[in-house]
């Protein structure tokens, strides 16, 4: 049975809503059900998986597979272990901002699992907008300085690495902390100091998991049109837009391929408009 989730708030109300197990110990599901309840969905925590298995930030677990791969190993399992229809998986990860290699970047990938119709559904929110931060501290100032630049106590800290006596996570303790550093540093050069990206500790990366839930429902509102299946999007662009003087080739899309997640139809979709000249090589070297 297809199930169509491109529908109304009010029509939502009326109808029984299909639940979502979010697999997930860090207090996610509530980010992203707001943006899912009006196509009738509702978002249901599963915590009774420790989900730091898939890997953890600090480093004692490493992840295996790709951040995509973990998100749809944790949908899968939501199903498991809920006995639902659909499961959500949600992943993060940080690396080089896209632009110019040197900024903190945040993505954030949920990946929704229909396990009738055996089919994934991802979507993506990536943003520089991340406190991620780690680093030798030598001094108390340089503490105070890293403390403040990450945005601490509302976003949590991680004393020492994971083979240290003293690695602790989840810390919004200033004077704790600080005397704890103070301490160590009678005994040792320099401590490590980092910041705590989990999502129940990180303020900034549940706004990106609450844009990746907003792109979600936008997706699942689309539909395929040769089966009906929620998810129809934009899959990859084609360059070579022309240049509206001089009618070169640009980088810009001169198409979209859109593609169902389903049952994997395509569909071209050439841009009607021109690339301006300031997008051309030849008129704007």
């Amino acid at each position: 049975m297809n199930i169509t989730f491109a529908r109304p708030a009010h029509q939502a109300a009326q109808s029984p809503a299909h639940c979502v197990a979010f697999l997930t110990c860090h207090d996610k599901a509530h980010l992203v059900s707001d943006a899912l309840a009006p196509l009738g969905l509702d978002v249901q925590p599963i915590s009774s998986y420790d989900t730091d298995n898939f890997g953890t930030f600090s480093r004692e677990i490493p992840r295996q597979g790709s951040a995509h791969d973990t998100a749809l190993r944790k949908a899968k399992l939501a199903c498991s272990l809920a006995a639902t229809r659909y499961g959500l998986g949600s992943e993060g990860s940080f690396g080089p901002d896209p632009h110019i290699g040197w900024m903190p970047w945040n993505y954030e990938i949920l990946c929704l699992w229909d396990d009738e119709r055996q089919y994934a559904l991802y979507v993506m929110a990536s943003s520089g907008a991340t406190n991620y931060a780690q680093g030798e501290i030598d001094s108390l100032q340089a503490a105070e300085s890293f403390m403040q630049r990450t945005r601490f106590p509302s976003h949590a800290l991680i004393l020492g690495r994971p083979d240290e006596p003293w690695f602790q996570k989840g810390i919004r303790d200033r004077d704790w902390l600080l005397d704890k550093i103070a301490t160590l540093l009678t005994q040792h050069p320099a401590v490590w100091l980092e910041t705590d990206m989990r999502a129940h500790l990180n303020p900034l990366r549940q706004q990106m998991i609450r844009e990746a839930g907003e792109q979600l429902a936008k997706q699942l509102g689309s539909l395929c049109p040769r089966c009906s299946a929620p998810g129809y999007a934009i899959a990859r662009s084609e360059p070579g837009l022309s240049c509206a003087d001089c009618d070169l080739s640009t980088p810009l899309a001169a198409a979209y391929i859109w593609e169902c997640p389903a049952c994997e139809y395509q569909e071209r979709i050439a841009t009607s408009q021109l690339a301006a000249p300031g997008h051309c090589e030849r008129c704007n070297p």
